[in-house]
């Protein structure tokens, strides 16, 4: 079967999944956030696809009414934070990089939730740390202050890709010291050290749901500049391009790793479409995508700064 028959074969699996899911005993959160086969993540893999569209609007609805109704709208760090009632203590409890796809999934179908749930973007620019980055572990907030490269980058993607106006003062902050945390971190290194923190990182991953891979980071950098106006880290960005160039063929990016790998931390059931997007050493139209907006973002700054 040709690639692209498959895709939609496995696309119309999802679907149909997705149009039962208003079925599925939604009051039981982990149902829908289960890995690796629950709704969310069919819902995240069309998302990443650019194919959020073809999620049925059943779906969507009941996912903004999981975010409505049934999800405490605190990030909890101290005691203070927790529900008190037993209808809150029932609620689901999100992490930073969790709400921020969930979000970006919704705003790109074309929900409003800025105005109908701006607790959200609030969550996200009132967690940041000094560091600019972001943290879901909740003693990062009371003992250590410094972030986590796979929580930050769902936020700051949330902010710079999903506001349809000028940007506030206090997200152009937010931004620019994400911006800022990884640069200082050159995309995938310990700011003490300077080693590399995880080498699995330099290997492309899709659909990455909230992992991390140097390309993710790349793809931020050249967006925020383009949007912000600010100077394009280079010499970064150029550094990061040789890390990438062992996946680099002449058709696009190969795959470098999946993110359920049952080898590794995340291993777990799988759904179709998961499987068919993920395939390690195939090249993967989206991400050559990603890869080509770095590159016209790197050429469109050379070539400013001959003219």
């Amino acid at each position: 079967m040709p690639a692209n028959r498959e895709i939609r074969y496995v696309i119309e699996e999802s679907i149909r999944y997705l149009e039962s899911y208003p079925d599925v005993a939604m009051d039981r959160c982990e149902i829908s956030r289960r890995k690796w086969d629950g709704a969310w993540w069919h819902m995240a893999t069309l998302y990443e696809m650019g194919e959020v569209k073809q999620i049925p609007e059943s779906a969507i609805a009941r996912a903004k009414y999981l975010l409505e109704a049934q999800t405490w709208p605190v990030f909890v760090i101290s005691d203070s934070d927790h529900p008190i009632s037993e209808t809150d203590k029932r609620k689901m409890d999100c992490c930073h990089c969790e709400l921020a796809v969930y979000y970006m999934i919704l705003m790109a179908y074309g929900c409003d939730l800025d105005k109908e749930l701006p607790w959200i973007r609030e969550w996200f620019l009132k967690h940041q740390l000094s560091d600019g980055g972001l943290n879901c572990e909740p003693e990062a907030y009371t003992d250590s202050n410094k972030s986590s490269i796979v929580s930050t980058l769902p936020p700051l993607e949330a902010i710079l890709l999903f506001t349809n106006r000028d940007f506030t003062v206090q997200e152009e902050v937010f931004l620019d010291e994400g911006a800022r945390y990884l640069i200082e971190h050159r995309l995938v290194c310990s700011k003490q050290s300077g080693h590399i923190i995880d080498k699995d990182w330099l290997k492309p991953c899709f659909p990455r749901f909230f992992e991390y891979d140097i390309l993710r980071g790349m793809s931020y950098l050249a967006e925020w500049s383009r949007r912000r106006n600010k100077p394009l880290p280079m010499g970064l960005l150029n550094e990061g391009m040789q890390q990438l160039n062992s996946f680099i063929e002449v058709d696009g990016l190969r795959i470098g790793r999946q993110v359920f790998d049952p080898q590794g931390p995340w291993g777990g059931h799988t759904f179709p479409l998961l499987e068919a997007l993920s395939r390690k050493g195939e090249v993967s139209p989206y991400l050559t995508r990603q890869l080509e907006g770095v590159r016209a973002q790197l050429e469109y700054t050379v070539n400013e700064s001959i003219y």
